[in-house]
């Protein structure tokens, strides 16, 4: 009965998935060239699900987006939550960006 438990345990670890967490650009290249926040990843809007998948993302993973106002990163937003990603947000602007993730290292 012991061992039966052990390797159940040890299968249900197995599967265990752990969430990454993303920051998203999705301005052109040229706007992120410019200025981008600390540890974001361009991917622009138009590609997003196609980008999502060759850098990586999982479904299950955090994303965050963000361009220069909010109206592209809703865009893709609503892209991939239609393809099945389930934890996306809109930070809204390059700056409303930054100023996320001082409040989120603290």
């Amino acid at each position: 009965m012991f061992r039966a438990f052990l390797l159940f345990t040890a299968l249900i670890g197995s599967f265990t998935v752990s969430a990454k967490e993303w920051l998203i650009d999705v301005r052109t290249a040229a706007e992120y060239t410019i200025e981008h926040a600390d540890g974001a990843t361009n991917i622009e809007y138009q590609q997003i699900v196609t980008g999502a998948q060759q850098a990586g993302i999982e479904k299950q993973d955090t994303v965050r987006l963000y361009c220069r106002s909010g109206r592209r990163a809703e865009i893709a937003k609503e892209l991939l939550m239609q393809n099945g990603y389930q934890k996306v947000e809109n930070l809204g602007s390059l700056q409303e960006a930054k100023n996320s993730r001082v409040v989120s290292e603290r």
